[in-house]
């Protein structure tokens, strides 16, 4: 099986570039799995390379399998279109190869995708144990109807079976296959010890896969992932990307006390994100202990009205302190946040930026909010009219208004009533530009946690190419900054009383 990361063309913008490049964990998840079953897996990941440039290899690697060929593609709403656009290729190449779809897009969509000629099956839901059996089925021309978590088509019609329980146990599931991916070309340094997230916020899509369920993978079973990367993989530096790392506090206090006492602790530096209401002295003083440096936080605006319409179930005060009290501890803090939640006014953007100033968060970022499909964020977006899905959903990029600058042609797929397209980019680009006037240097930092934007080749300042290339990205920055600037929001943030006071 050939299992494919579709990337959307020019997803980055301006810092297409420059941006990082981030292990494909969906793919490398499934092929991890298939691998530990015995089975003929490679991937092909368009960060590195566009599939039109690796059909020979392609060729090369199918002419050693029995018919049919299987492709698998990892689908999120922003590379939907994408996704369809290899799978055309792939039929076209291989007429009677099997074409599967997956991931969190056609798990909301699968009638969407079948409609697509080109599209045999959308696995949903989470897809190790389904896809195995899918393998062994295709492979054996066996019939696969009965095999739940599939969608298909079956005498012109559309069939969706049950969907697959979920994996309960994690440890079940092999160890992510670090070794199939190149350390000088990604960052490696990540670790991933539970799935889902409790908590039923608005604009959230991942419910679709995991509903509301929280699992996690035994403490002992992480440290050795650790361990591994630290004394195989010599990476110093570890993120979890685990969506709420705090939910469970005893097993992190179990998982921390593992780290320590494998001495893990003094040989790297880790990362995590969570929930400010999940925050409190003493996890802290654990994850201190353990070694951990940086904590993000999904603060998403400065409006307790906006907070509530989110369905966030905590506040813009509960963020406050819990970002002081992290502070106070001696930790880095991220914080990401959300512009255009419905009804929001310009005023509300504005106190979202000063409270982020305010705070004297490390970093920040500011992205467009997203309706995307099967959250409640698309029912209101519906509702009130204001939803723009361009074809094959290209514009559900969340980062879309700060990369593509005030200028772009491409609509936003949503802006709350009151608020016109214009005056919502030029706050997103206002925003960033203006918190890292204050943060220039975290722009371009390799310190794991950081969201900053940027990531330079070694040596660029050597190269001619990268030098030209840097001259016309900061042109087009520096264009944006002259357009959206505003003497306003630097009175008001010098002589206004301090909001983080008032709250």
């Amino acid at each position: 099986m050939i299992l494919i990361n579709p990337v959307a063309q020019d997803r980055m913008g301006m810092i297409s570039r420059y941006s990082a490049t981030s292990v494909p964990m969906s793919v490398g998840i499934l092929a991890g799995y298939l691998l530990a079953k015995g089975k003929q897996v490679k991937i092909v990941d368009e960060l590195i390379n566009p599939i039109e440039e690796c059909l020979d290899d392609i060729d090369n690697y199918v002419k050693g399998l029995n018919k049919p060929y299987i492709f698998g593609i990892s689908c999120l709403t922003i590379n939907i279109g994408r996704s369809y656009r290899i799978a055309k290729l792939l039929k076209t190449r291989y007429p009677d190869a099997k074409i599967i779809l997956g991931g969190i897009h056609v798990t909301a969509l699968p009638e969407e995708a079948l409609a697509n000629k080109d599209i045999d099956i959308v696995v949903r839901g989470e897809g190790e144990e389904t896809l195995l059996l899918l393998y062994d089925a295709i492979k054996n021309n066996e019939d696969y109807s009965h095999i739940a978590g599939l969608s298909f088509r079956k005498n012109g019609n559309i069939i969706h079976n049950p969907n697959r329980p979920l994996i309960q146990d994690l440890d079940t599931i092999p160890r992510f296959p670090y070794e199939l991916f190149d350390a000088d070309k990604y960052d490696i340094g990540f670790a991933l010890s539970s799935r889902g997230c409790p908590y039923d916020c608005a604009f959230c899509s991942q419910k679709i896969i995991s509903g509301r369920s929280h699992r996690f993978a035994s403490c002992e079973s992480v440290v050795v992932t650790l361990d591994l990367l630290i004394n195989k993989y010599n990476q110093q530096s570890i993120g979890f990307f685990d969506d709420n790392f705090l939910v469970n506090k005893e097993r992190v206090r179990l998982l921390c006390k593992l780290i320590v006492r494998n001495g893990l602790n003094t040989k790297a530096k880790f990362s995590c994100q969570t929930r400010a209401d999940n925050v409190d002295k003493e996890i802290l003083g654990c994850l201190k202990e353990a070694g951990f440096s940086n904590i993000g936080l999904g603060m998403e605006t400065g409006s307790e009205r906006l907070m509530k319409i989110l369905n966030k179930g905590e506040t813009v005060k509960d963020n406050i302190t819990a970002v002081k009290l992290i502070q106070s501890m001696g930790f880095d803090v991220s914080c990401f946040f959300l512009f255009g939640a419905p009804s929001e006014t310009k005023e509300e953007r504005f106190e979202t930026y000063q409270i982020a100033k305010e705070l004297k968060l490390d970093y920040a970022k500011f992205n467009n909010i997203v309706p995307y499909p099967a959250t409640a964020l698309l029912e209101m977006a519906k509702k009130e009219g204001t939803l723009t899905i361009s074809e094959n959903w290209e514009n559900f990029n969340s980062v879309e208004g700060v990369v593509k600058g005030v200028f772009s042609k491409a609509k936003l797929p949503y802006v709350p009533v009151g608020t016109t397209e214009k005056e919502l980019r030029k706050d997103l680009v206002r925003a960033n530009l203006y918190f890292y006037l204050w943060h220039l240097s975290s722009l371009f930092t390799l310190k794991k946690g950081n969201p900053g934007w940027f990531i330079l080749p070694k040596k660029w300042y050597l190269n001619p190419k990268e030098l030209f290339y840097l001259l016309i990205m900061a042109i087009k920055v520096a264009f944006n900054c002259l357009i959206v600037f505003n003497l306003r929001w630097f009175i008001k943030g010098l002589f206004r009383k301090k909001l983080i006071e008032q709250l």
